[in-house]
């Protein structure tokens, strides 16, 4: 079996996975400009089964046939710029995996341009920063024909692992893994924001540092807890010279553009996706503060802490309930018979979104029918319906507080508007026909038709 894997750059992830492969038993080549960034890497191997190159053609020579070359350099131009270049040395059933942040349409396009040179393609997306790279990563690989079983025999050794499998997804599609992988950014984004909502309620309520810290710790306790709130609790009360450092650090939040390509492809299918919209809209509008003349002062709230944790908990599966609702749709829509039971296990370890909930997901989704969507069981239904009063609660409080809570509202008015019994959009039909006769549908009917208004 082939037992080795190149990897061109080494950066931070670069050179946490190649130090993964290496210490379960890979050979690894790397390709860098730069000999002092080789050197430094190989320092760091124990397991010494890393070899470095600065000459492109070398590093291809190096790797055992047929090879596979993973590319983790940033997305976009560098990665076309690279695979270009790798296309004058490597050779057809060669297999060349993009493991960078890559928009799933990039490597849609990239796949089909490694076909025509007889060259293998899948687009992988990896999460878990610098340290699921190094210690077990969650990976979502996109194919068009197949995974090389050598290929999948090696990244199972370093990928994290959750319920005795591997927290590997093969998805059908040269562009589906890094869909997958957009997804659980936005998601990720909604429940940053989700944690970041719930700090600011707290402080309202008079909790200091502490005390909030002690408030997200406690949700381990109910079962509710996640990486972003074990990391949350952590943040706040970590101390540098008797100062809290979250007391120190500018009340503006930056991205990469994950967030806005998930929300943007959501509205280029005609999908909704409010809570990651209203994520990603906090994060600009957090550039574009104190823009009045007299600040609106945050009042103090009585807080229900009891209220918090359960709206906290409504919020994050109102937003993982879109995410998976938009994964069903693209599967539908692209024929790709992605399975939802599967994705949540690929996220149970290992990545930013990995949490007490999606087990819970999972667990709901074994037990209930095969083949249906999220939706149609009844537990996910329950699990909203029970935490409504408390959820309404708060944020009503919040809202008669001055305290914004963009998504947390917006998962609450997402959930009453697809679960109500009545929908006002007949109206918006009725007025789009009587001043532009752009035409209505009846009930019980596809057709489209002008009704006389006059």
């Amino acid at each position: 079996m082939n037992n080795h894997i190149g990897i061109v750059g080494i950066g931070v992830m670069g050179s946490n996975i190649a130090l993964n492969f290496s210490d379960n038993d890979t050979n690894v080549s790397v390709y860098n400009k730069s000999q002092d960034k080789i050197n430094r890497l190989i320092s760091e191997d124990s397991s010494k089964n890393i070899s470095g190159f600065t000459d492109l053609e070398e590093f291809v020579k190096s790797i055992e046939k047929p090879r596979k070359i993973l590319i983790l350099v940033p997305s976009g131009e560098a990665t076309n710029s690279v695979v270009e270049n790798l296309f004058n040395f490597i050779e057809e059933k060669d297999t060349l995996i993009d493991g960078g942040n890559a928009y799933y349409l990039d490597s849609i396009d990239l796949g089909k341009r490694c076909s025509e040179q007889g060259i293998e393609f899948i687009g992988m997306g990896i999460s878990g920063g610098e340290t699921g790279a190094r210690t077990g990563p969650a990976l979502m690989l996109g194919y068009e024909k197949e995974v090389p079983e050598d290929l999948i025999s090696i990244i199972s050794r370093i990928a994290a692992k959750a319920d005795d499998q591997e927290c590997i997804g093969l998805y059908e599609g040269f562009g589906t893994g890094h869909f997958i992988k957009m997804l659980h950014n936005g998601i990720e984004y909604a429940e940053m924001q989700i944690l970041a909502e719930a700090y600011n309620i707290l402080r309202t309520a008079g909790f200091n540092n502490l005390a909030a810290s002690e408030f997200f710790n406690n949700l381990r306790k109910e079962k509710q807890s996640s990486y972003l709130i074990e990391i949350t609790s952590s943040i706040l009360k970590t101390q540098e010279d008797g100062e809290y450092l979250i007391d120190r650090i500018k009340p503006v939040a930056n991205h990469k553009g994950t967030g806005k390509l998930t929300v943007e492809t959501g509205l280029n299918y005609g999908f909704p996706l409010p809570s990651i919209f209203e994520a990603f809209n906090a994060r600009v509008e957090s550039n574009y503060q104190k823009i009045w003349p007299t600040p609106t002062e945050n009042m103090k709230i009585e807080l229900n802490p009891n209220e918090l944790q359960e709206a906290i908990y409504f919020s994050r599966l109102s937003t993982l309930t879109q995410g998976i609702l938009f994964i069903e749709y693209f599967s539908k829509r692209e024929n790709l018979e992605i399975k939802i039971e599967h994705v949540m296990q690929n996220w149970l370890e290992g990545c930013i979104i990995r949490s007490d909930l999606l087990k819970e997901i999972k667990s709901i989704l074994k037990d209930g029918p095969p083949n249906k969507s999220i939706v149609e069981s009844k537990q996910i239904q329950k699990n909203l319906d029970s935490r409504i009063k408390n959820t309404k609660n708060l944020v009503s409080h919040c809202i008669e507080n001055n305290i914004p809570t963009p998504v947390m509202y917006s998962s609450l008015n997402w959930y009453i508007n697809s679960s109500s019994e009545f929908n006002p959009s007949s109206l918006i039909q009725a007025q789009r026909d009587y001043f532009g006769a752009h035409t209505v549908q009846l009930h019980e009917s596809d057709e489209f038709l002008h009704l006389n208004w006059d």
